[in-house]
């Protein structure tokens, strides 16, 4: 596991909340993206959220971003993650870890 060092952020969307703690982890994984995204649901209960009202505030919120150099557009899972491109701090985190946009790994 790599993971990016935490940005603080104005809130996206509803911007009537606390700023947000961002961070990007890159992990392993054995499964499909479909598994992937059930235990970042999980991981989000866990943490203790509860539905609220979209882009309120939250006490977590795991996304998949990329996942390998697949490309997936389904049902609640679009990969590489939509708002890659419009939030700055996904992008340095990304490159902080090595990784393009695209998926594509740029470490040497």
């Amino acid at each position: 596991m790599r993971q990016s060092r935490v940005i603080e952020t104005e809130p996206w969307g509803d911007k009537d909340q606390p700023r947000f703690l961002n961070q990007v982890v890159e992990v392993e994984w054995a499964g499909t993206a479909r598994q992937l995204l059930a235990a970042a649901k999980d991981a989000e209960r866990e943490g203790g959220r509860t539905p609220t009202r979209r882009w309120g505030p939250r006490v977590i919120d795991v996304d998949i971003l990329l996942f390998g150099d697949e490309r997936i557009s389904e049902d609640g899972l679009e990969v590489p993650h939509a708002g890659i491109s419009q939030r700055p701090f996904v992008l340095a985190s990304l490159r902080e870890l090595g990784v393009s946009p695209t998926g594509r790994n740029t470490r040497p």
